[in-house]
């Protein structure tokens, strides 16, 4: 997607709002059942295009007829293989012009983001969509930018809280089409082929993924201020090993450092590296396994869709907006009565020093405890 400038979106705003002025705005009740839906999700986040997986199957659970079209990152056409909620992906262009052509072939009857973008607004609107729905952000001051402010007023806007579930909260931008659901459960599928040829290299190596004992470590994390010391999650790999788990290990490109860590502190040798995993092998692979360990990032949505047991280390973000919460599910936390209450969810801002200290405040025994709990629940 390129790059817009202040003035290339001044532009883009103003030529909506001229449009406005002649179709009107964009937040008319489309009539129901839709026929056809266009999604935005723009992000290159694994976990959040994860969350929207809910939302696609509550579409076609109450509208099983109806067109679905998500617009998206070209990494995550991956992360929806095999999703047959879905009926079209469109991999985001480069020009917003290419992309508005794309969305006018569809002729949706009803559009929504699930970010805060004023770009995804212009382009559905742009594109002639004629009911759109975009989130209002009700407790975080300063979430929307000034454009965003302008162009919502446009459209449908639906009430969003930081500091609730995410999941439960994307879904709420289906009320206006008559969707109300609470199933906040994650899809995801894995290429078969590609699941065979990995577990047929592994298998060569003596790891049997289908009868192994698998923990996998996930040190790293999308944002590094959410990173709980790589050194602290070998001494839990250790106790892990020493009660009959194989210990595997993995990492994106930008983990490398976290990962090499590790596996230096590591005491066991009996280790499975799978950070070079690609993204298609790494869902198949999760899949097999018996426990995540991690900080809050995207291969924890990807145990959750697969009902693989967790415990997930927290820091600076709110605990309640994102891991997975149920009995096979632990999440681990500071003191959060000793904490800046600017340091809970990102609400007002943060500082990164305070994130680390925050961060580094959970000790490897309340993971442990908090693990010995676990795996009273799992072995």
């Amino acid at each position: 997607m390129s790059t817009h400038t202040r003035a290339k979106n001044l532009i883009l705003i103003v030529t909506v709002f001229l449009k406005a002025l002649v179709t009107g705005g964009a937040h008319r009740t489309p009539s129901l059942p839709p026929k056809s839906i266009v999604a935005m999700v723009l992000t290159s986040n694994v976990g959040d295009m994860i969350f929207a997986t809910s939302v696609f199957r509550a579409i076609k659970e109450k509208y099983p007829d109806c067109y679905l079209t998500v617009v998206g990152s070209k990494k995550n056409t991956i992360t929806l293989s095999g999703n047959k909620d879905i009926n079209k992906y469109i991999v985001i262009p480069a020009s917003i012009r290419e992309l508005i052509n794309l969305l006018k072939v569809v002729r949706a009857d009803y559009g929504f983001s699930l970010t805060t973008s004023s770009f995804d607004i212009a382009s559905m609107f742009l594109s002639g969509i004629k009911s759109i729905a975009c989130f209002d952000v009700k407790n975080a001051p300063g979430a929307h930018t000034r454009s965003y402010r302008l162009l919502k007023k446009l459209c449908v806007q639906v009430p969003y809280y930081i500091g609730q579930y995410c999941s439960q909260e994307y879904l709420r931008i289906l009320e206006p089409i008559g969707i109300f659901s609470n199933n906040t459960a994650k899809y995801l599928f894995y290429d078969k082929e590609i699941a065979k040829k990995l577990r047929d290299r592994l298998l060569e190596k003596g790891v049997d993924l289908e009868r192994q004992k698998t923990a996998v470590i996930s040190p790293g994390a999308g944002t590094k201020t959410k990173l709980w010391p790589a050194e602290r999650f070998t001494e839990v790999a250790d106790f892990l090993a020493e009660h009959g788990f194989k210990i595997a290990v993995i990492g994106g490109p930008g983990d490398k450092e976290e990962v090499e860590l590790f596996k230096s502190k590591l005491k066991t040798k009996d280790l499975l590296d799978a950070a070079s995993f690609s993204l298609e092998e790494l869902i198949y692979f999760i899949s097999t396994c018996k426990l995540l360990v991690a900080n809050d990032s995207g291969p924890v949505y990807m145990a959750e869709a697969f009902k693989v047991p967790t415990l997930v280390v927290v820091g600076p973000t709110d605990e309640f907006e994102h891991p997975p919460h149920g009995p096979l599910n632990m999440v681990v936390t500071p003191d959060r009565d000793k904490e800046a209450p600017e340091m809970r969810g990102h609400i007002v801002g943060y500082s990164e020093e305070k994130a680390r200290e925050q961060i580094e405040q959970v000790t490897v025994e309340e993971v442990l405890a908090a693990l010995k709990t676990l795996l009273q629940k799992i072995v």
